[in-house]
Order: C-alpha cells, then structure tokens, then sequence
C-alpha cells in the first residue's frame, strides 16, 4: 500500500510538470500568505497504540474476527500501518493474502496525500491496488481532483481512468483539465495520457490526443507554452517553442517566431554540460525582413567553458549580427540596442602554486561599420599575461612580476593618422616589506615598469619606442573600535585612518601610441590606485599623498555590519603632465573629495550612495549617486534611486521602481527612469499582477527608449499563469525581475 501511494504521488506530481511544457516542470512553491496550508483533509483517526514498523493495527464498532482467515471489520473500520491509515464502512481483511476488500466511504491518508473513493481492494503487503470513484488531495501542490477508476500494479504499471485535476478551490475553480485514459510505465519511468484537455471557466483552452512525459523531474521533448506580446514597432509577436531533450547533459529549444510586421523568425537554443565543460550556442535567423529592403537578418553567439589538467581553463565565446539595426529592431531596452561592439574572445588559462598564465586572442565585431578605424578597439592578436607574487610573509621580504605581452591590430588602413598597430611588452617586478600590529600596518613597495613597444609601418613614432620608470608606494593604516549604543542597540563602530603615498617621476610619453588606455573612473578605491590609466600605454607621474577615512558600525550580538562611510582625498606635491592626447597638465592642488556611505540601521530600508565634491571646480559637484530599498517583506518593495555626473558627461536620472500589494491577491508594478536635463522618461512601464492559489494574471504596458538618438517602442506584455499547470504569454516575470531589484513573485 506505502509503495502505490508513493507511485500515485509521484505520477500526479509529474503530470503537473509535463504539462507545462508539453513537458516542462512542475509548478513552483506557494506562498503562505496567499494559500493557507489547511485544504479541508479530515483529521486522521486516533491510535492510542504505539505501532513500531509494518504493525498493523485494526479498529472498528463491530468486527468478526477470522484467525487465519477473512475477518469483517464494520461501523468505523480502520487499519493503520507504518504512514498510511485507511477507513471505510466495511472493511474485509484476508489475513492470508494479507489484501482488503473496502466498501463505503473509503479514506486514505498518508504523508502529503488524502484519498477518497467508494471501493477499494488492497494488497496490502505490496501496496497493489483498485480504487473505484477516487477523489485525492495533494497537500504539498495544494492539488486535487478525481479519477473513475486507478489501477496499480506495484512497481511495473499504474492506469487511470477519467482523470481531472486543479489547484483551484471548489468555490473559485478558474481551470482544471481532464485526460480519459494515463498509463505510467515505472520500470522504464515514463507516462502516457490520452485525450488531455484544459478548461478555463469550463471553456477548452487546450486540446491533446496524446501526451509522453516523465514520471521524475528527468526533462521531456515536447512543445513548450506559446508566448504572445505586441510592439509599435514589431506588431503582433507569437512564439512557439519546442524543447528537444537531446540526452541527460544537453538539450536544444528551437522556436518559430511570427512578427506580424516583418515575417517569421527561426530561434535556437543549443546548451551541453560536461564533467569539465559547458556552453552553450544561440542563434536567430530572419529571412527577406521586408522593413529593411528584404535583408536577411541574423544572430550568432557561442560561449564555452573548459577545464584541463588540474588547474587549466579556457574559455571562447563568438558573437555575431548581420547589421547595425539588429539590436535596435529585436533589443529590448537601451543598453542592448545601443550594442555598437560585439566580443569574440578566447582565453587559455592556467594556474600554477603562486603563479597564474593566460593567453589570450581578443577581437570585436563593429557592429555599426560606419564607425571609424581610429575609433574602434584594437584586436589583441594575441594577448600573454603573467602574475608570480612569493607567498605573503609578516616582516619579510615579499616579491612578484607582473608580465603583459601582446599584438595590437586594427587594420591595415593608413589613411588615419593614429591607425598604428604592433606588439607591446610590458614587465613590471616588484618588492614590499609588510609590517602589522593588532591595529596597524605599514608596507613600503617598490616596482619598477619596463614597457618596450615593436611598431608596424607607422609613421607617427619610432619603431621601437620603450620606457623605463620606478615606482615607489607606501600604504598605512590603523584600525580603532569602540562600544557604542544606538536605538537602544549595542554595536562597535570602527573608525580606520588610512594614509597612501605615491612617486612616480615625470616621463615624456607622447612618443608611445595609445592601443588600450584611458582613465580610470574616479571613486574612493582610485584613490589608492599605482596608476591613473588602463592599460600599460601610459604611467602616470605622481608625487601625491592620499588621506582617508572608514568607519564601520558593527551589532555586538550578531556580528552584522549595518553600515559604513567612508572619505577620501587626494594631495598633489606637483603638477601632472603625463597624460592622454589633447589632454593638457593637470595643476591642481588636490583630488576631488570623494564620500560613500551605505546602512541599514532603519528596518526594512536600505539605503547608500557616493558623492564626488571638486573644490578645484567652483566647488562643483562632479557625480551624485544615492539609492534607497524599502522591502518589509517578500514581494513588497519600492527602490529610489539618483544619480548625477559632471565630468567626463552630463547625466543626471531618477528611477523609481516598485512592487507593491494592493490587497491580498493584487499587487501594482511599475518602474519610471527619467533624464531629467532632457526633460523624457528613458524607461516607463505600469501593470498589474493577481496571484490566487490557482492562478496569476500579470499585464504591463511599457514604453522605452531603443536608440540613443531617442527612438521610442512601446508594447503590452500580458501572461497567464495556471499555478501548477503552465503559463502562456510574455515571461513577465522573468522581466519584472530584470526591472525591478527586489522583485519576488509570492509564488
């Protein structure tokens, strides 16, 4: 009886998952808050005899005993054995066989299972069975439903007959489906149903003669749920997905994508893992694209993942489109569709005992050719990184290398002036002597930069162009506690001084090219940087001194750290005249002052941001970030967010996302991004979402900008989701989640 029971369970589990997809997985956890544990199961009968396992215990009013034979048990019949309990108004019990036959009122229970039917017979050894007119209840799924009849052959077969099934309660049933006829094969651990049909409000949504599906969470070939949506600028979209379980460590989905306004568009997923390697291929491919001249239009993109020897690694990935317009016509929101590089990169990996190498061969698809040589990056063809540091030791002598070798390629056009290509070799060794205390440290380092150039046909530099310069840093620091007490809490806060100092002497570096270096962004981690620049085309001239400050507050009981802030400065000794092309010497006297702070000292908020002050610049403001989190609870959250930047651009947003419930069952969703020098919303979208037991509606309008020369789309996203069957239309989960920081769907 225990073994049908559980073959029973996991049948009606794996019928939900498959039906998701054709095939797919089973519906997910159930919030608490929306569905209550409690489904109407009748409480167990009491045993007032402590069973030990396979006991069998029989109670009933009345009873004709049979020793060694059939014994009828009437009027509250039970018998109990390990888990399961059944009750029925007639129990006949062949002790021999050790089976029963069950007349009236039939009821089981077991772990996460009530069953209810008119007749039974049981084979109560095995677990075989007969059940007649069965009504079951899965607690753990919050399913239900009824089968005319259930046949269990332990361990080889189970049939039912006139199957139907919901999550719904009886008072609301908004979908069930029914099936004439399942078989589960368990020896070979898959299931067949025959005539399955879906029902929304009693009205067919869904209709198959014939259906296959495992009977565990193994994956299953089979069309997944269509998905719907429509845009201004694409029209109608439908997507029709089928998922191919090509073996147990890779699987492909291919889907036809009807766009109403420019034709059918073929996807492909392709994904493999192996013990020592995984990736992944997609493509897409649209044919005549009769809104741009009956081009065909397409999408390529491989990633993998390789692991050798003990500590050898490589990677590859391969991205490719068939014009500069691909993104901004099938992008989603403005950080794709303003893609104008694609990378294509393969990295060789290994890491030794102290010691790492990688070689790598790195390129760029220029995704608008309209784009200048001078202005797209350089190839690396290929690139050679070396990294040894000694094992840190206190109050020795520790020791490494830094080695950067590559080729820089861009094209053979000599038509732009600064279109130089070549190798770069940069070596950089390195010494430092640490010394700590409980609460302070000091470590002196030196280094010494060793960057030799070999040029190709340039006729703006020498051929071989190097450079040669130490550099000398010291960096301290003291770490200071004390008790404190805030909000009637006790914490330590902390307060940790930190003094850097920098030289490095001033070096002419206009005769060596420019094939990967810029200027870092300015934060509080610069302050302590060795060196201005990416990349190894520039070092940058310091004599500089950096003051700082941290304090972190820390709760005494727990350990956890509620919050820090932290400041920062920089102090010239001189002037810096190294610098990038048609950029002059800097003169200042000092650094912008950099600020940064994050808490969560109130409940239920966090909040943090950073501050970049230039006394140097009419005491401007140069960069404003700031962001707060209000989440109570799961699915309930509202996220603000401001930023500004002067420096390099002029940027200043507002963002304000949130979900948040109205009542129980209804939540409202929404995200506003505004520029606010510009005076437009860069991303703008509203809807709302109803979550029941059984079922979930979620619709969102959206506008949103496509192109940077601000080209709008707008679309309605729309999804059903039948809890523990499928869900058709939009994944709007899956972009609510991307949208909104925070976002927890209560189911």
């Amino acid at each position: 009886m225990k073994l049908f029971i559980n073959r029973l369970i996991v049948f009606l589990s794996v019928l939900l998952l498959t039906l998701n997809i054709y095939a797919a997985e089973l519906g997910g956890e159930y919030s608490k808050l929306i569905c209550p544990l409690s489904l109407n199961v009748p409480e167990r009968p009491y045993v007032d005899t402590v069973l030990t396992d396979d006991d069998t215990h029989i109670s009933a009013d009345d009873a004709d005993l049979v020793e060694g034979g059939i014994s009828t048990l009437r009027g509250n019949a039970e018998i109990t054995r390990n888990s399961q309990q059944v009750t029925a108004d007639i129990i006949k019990y062949d002790q021999p066989n050790d089976s029963a036959k069950l007349d009236g009122n039939v009821n089981y229970w077991d772990k996460g299972l009530f069953l209810k039917s008119k007749k039974a017979n049981l084979k109560l050894e095995n677990g075989s069975g007969v059940f007649d007119d069965a009504a079951y209840i899965l607690a753990d799924s919050r399913g239900k439903g009824t089968a005319e009849k259930l046949f269990i052959d332990v361990g080889t077969l189970t049939e039912m007959e006139k199957v139907s099934y919901t999550t719904c309660d009886p008072e609301e049933k908004f979908w069930h489906l029914t099936a004439d006829k399942i078989s589960l094969d368990h020896e070979n651990n898959w299931g067949k149903a025959r005539n399955v049909l879906v029902k929304i409000k009693n009205i067919p949504v869904f209709y198959s003669p014939y259906m296959s599906f495992p009977l565990s969470k193994e994956r299953k070939t089979g069309f997944l749920a269509p998905g719907y949506g429509a845009t201004n600028r694409m029209g109608v979209e439908l997507r029709t997905p089928y998922y191919w379980n090509i073996g147990p460590n890779m699987d492909a989905t291919i889907t036809p994508r009807f766009l109403s306004d420019t034709g059918v568009m073929a996807m492909g997923e392709y994904r493999y893992l192996f013990p020592r390697s995984a990736g992944e291929i997609n493509f897409e491919y649209l044919p005549s694209d009769s809104t741009r001249e009956d081009k065909h239009r397409n999408l390529f993109h491989i990633t993998h993942h390789q692991s050798f020897a003990d500590n050898g690694n490589l990677f590859f990935t391969y991205n490719r489109v068939s014009d500069k317009f691909y993104f901004e016509d099938f992008g989603n929101q403005l950080s794709r569709t303003s893609t104008r590089f694609l990378e294509r990169r393969m990295d060789v990996s290994y890491n030794g005992n102290n010691w790492n190498l990688t070689t790598r061969l790195h390129d760029y698809q220029t995704v608008d050719r309209s784009i200048a040589v001078s202005s797209r990056p350089y190839k690396r063809l290929p690139q050679i990184l070396f990294n040894y540091a000694s094992p840190n030791k206190h109050e020795k002598l520790n020791y490494g290398v830094k080695i950067d070798s590559v080729y820089f390629e861009r094209g053979d056009d000599v038509s732009f002036s600064d279109n130089v290509n070549g190798a770069r070799v940069s070596l950089r060794p390195y010494i430092k002597y640490p010394i700590r205390t409980t609460a302070t440290y000091i470590e002196p380092k030196f280094s010494l930069d060793y960057t030799q150039y070999n040029l190709d046909n340039t006729t703006l530099f020498s051929d071989t162009p190097n450079r040669v310069l130490p550099i000398f840093s010291v960096n301290s620091g003291i770490f200071l506690e004390r008790e404190t007490k805030l909000m009637n809490r006790s914490f330590i806060q902390t307060l940790e001084p930190r003094l850097f100092y920098l030289y490095i002497p001033n070096e002419d570096q206009s005769d060596l090219p420019i094939f990967d270096t810029g200027l870092f962004d300015f934060s509080f981690d610069s302050l302590f940087r060795e060196n201005r620049f990416t990349g190894n085309d520039r070092l940058g001239d310091a004599n500089q001194v950096t003051l700082a400050i941290t304090s972190h507050l820390i709760n005494q009981q727990s350990g956890k750290n509620f919050g820090h802030v932290s400041l920062g400065q920089i102090f010239y000794m001189r002037d810096r005249k190294v610098n990038l092309p048609n950029n002059g010497v800097r003169d200042e006297a000092s650094s912008a002052i950099i600020a940064e702070i994050s808490g969560r000292i109130i409940k239920n908020w966090v909040f943090g941001g950073d501050v970049q002050w230039d006394p140097n610049i009419g005491n401007s403001t140069e960069k404003i970030t700031a962001y707060a989190t209000y989440n109570p609870m799961p699915g309930k959250v509202l996220n603000l967010a401001y930023r500004v930047r002067r420096d390099t651009t002029d940027i200043e947003q507002s963002d304000i996302s949130f979900r948040w419930p109205i009542d129980r069952k209804w939540s409202a969703v929404g995200r506003w991004n505004y520029a606010v020098p510009e005076g437009r919303s860069l991303e703008l979208f509203g809807g709302i979402e109803y979550e029941s037991c059984c079922w979930a509606l979620r619709a969102v309008g959206r506008r949103f900008l496509t192109d940077i020369n601000g080209v709008f789309d707008t679309g309605i996203f729309l999804q059903l989701e039948l809890k523990g069957l499928a869900g058709v239309g939009k994944k709007t989960v899956n972009f609510l989640k991307e949208q909104i920081p925070g976002y927890q769907s209560e189911f």
